[in-house]
């Protein structure tokens, strides 16, 4: 699949969800790599997965203070993972995982948050020094609550 395929159909998919704060190249950023590597858009059974997060994303992004999730990294495909050291069955390469950031807030305040969630019980949620890791594992199958 091409990065304009992978754009079309899933904004056109989003947009039927009346999903307006992300988008197809927020989930999944096709193309190069700086060192070359072509990256591959995930298939589209994995959507489902995205729109699951983008559920929580948008909780997130309403907690407290409305404010914007800038997104550092989402869909991962299985070589740019490999390439960055991500874990073999990283939650990036199921569309189920992303590291953000919430304009105004540190990564801790973040992943407090996150702990109020609802379904945080299904959550994996890292605390890094520039970012939150937030994954709906539970979700999608996968053992959960996982933290670090």
């Amino acid at each position: 699949m091409t990065r304009s395929d992978w754009k079309e159909i899933c904004n056109e998919e989003l947009c039927a969800l009346g999903i307006q704060n992300f988008s197809a190249l927020e989930i999944c950023d096709v193309g190069r790599t700086a060192n070359g590597v072509e990256l591959a858009a995930p298939t589209f059974d994995l959507l489902g997965n995205a729109v699951k997060l983008i559920d929580v994303l948008e909780w997130i992004r309403e907690y407290e203070v409305r404010t914007p999730i800038l997104i550092n990294s989402w869909y991962r495909d299985p070589s740019y993972n490999y390439e960055i050291g991500g874990v073999a069955r990283s939650m990036h390469l199921t569309c189920g995982a992303a590291d953000i950031v919430k304009v105004g807030y540190e990564p801790y305040q973040v992943a407090a948050m996150l702990e109020a969630h609802p379904l945080s019980d299904q959550f994996g949620i890292g605390n890094y020094n520039t970012f939150t890791h937030i994954d709906i594992r539970g979700m999608i199958g996968r053992s959960s609550p996982a933290r670090w």
